[in-house]
């Protein structure tokens, strides 16, 4: 008896020091930060954050760019819900400046392969005061300065089998997508800009208008009805057939 006490016991022993190894090898519990795509959706997006004490990544983002900045003088606009002003071009506590909301606009100074200089005004003491600040480039994105509105909404026509609709004219970033449009979809453009339409989608919950962009190739979108061209054509095809026929009887009388 004395000798399966024993042993029980070593059991629960050895049971407790896995237990406390486990609890050790786990990953520490989360701090209540949250990582934002570009869309605003949860993932681990250096550059935007609810707050300024992001968890720490990958070494490149954690530490000041050496990569020069070229000047230039554009206008950047925020593409995520939530975006984080920088006062140095790396992710820390320390860097932290002010959030900055979707579609808030800031003059851009300089960029390189992964952040944009903007300026920042903002009141210190009353005064208003301008600050060098630093966008990641995975929540902000370069104004189209060619966009304008239209004066008459047109109306366009999906020819390409499949046609995504982006929540801002990057078509080549991730996480924009809002929907897919298919071949002979119509839709209503209210905007245009280089290589791009902006088109009105149904209205949100609130009611509220909600736009998108499209690609302007012409492999993808129309702004003549595909079925009238082809109605055309055929018509102008038989006025053709009717045409040739009438010479050839012409000839042989």
């Amino acid at each position: 008896m004395k000798k399966f006490l024993i042993i029980a016991l070593a059991l629960m022993l050895a049971l407790a020091l896995v237990a406390c190894n486990d609890e050790n090898t786990d990953t520490p519990p989360s701090d209540g930060t949250i990582n934002l795509n570009p869309d605003g959706t949860v993932g681990n997006n250096p550059g935007n954050t609810p707050d300024g004490s992001e968890e720490k990544t990958t070494e490149d983002i954690n530490v000041p760019s050496t990569e020069e900045f070229v000047e230039c003088d554009k206008t950047v606009f925020i593409t995520a819900d939530v975006a984080n002003l920088r006062n140095d071009t790396y992710v820390s506590e320390s860097t932290f400046v002010a959030h900055a909301v979707k579609d808030a606009e800031f003059k851009c100074i300089g960029y390189n392969s992964t952040w944009y200089k903007v300026e920042y005004v903002t009141e210190v003491e009353g005064e208003s005061q301008t600050l060098v600040c630093y966008l990641h480039k995975t929540v902000a994105f370069t104004k189209d300065t060619t966009e304008v509105t239209l004066e008459e909404p047109i109306t366009l026509y999906i020819i390409a089998y499949a046609l995504n609709v982006r929540s801002y004219y990057d078509f080549e970033a991730e996480g924009n997508l809002m929907c897919t449009l298919k071949q002979g979809d119509e839709v209503t453009a209210v905007g245009k800009g280089d290589g791009w339409y902006k088109i009105q989608l149904s209205d949100d919950a609130e009611g509220n208008p909600v736009f998108g962009y499209i690609s302007a190739n012409e492999t993808y979108v129309s702004t003549t009805n595909p079925s009238d061209t082809t109605a055309e054509e055929t018509t102008a095809a038989d006025e053709e057939t009717t045409t040739e026929e009438a010479t050839t009887e012409a000839a042989a009388e």
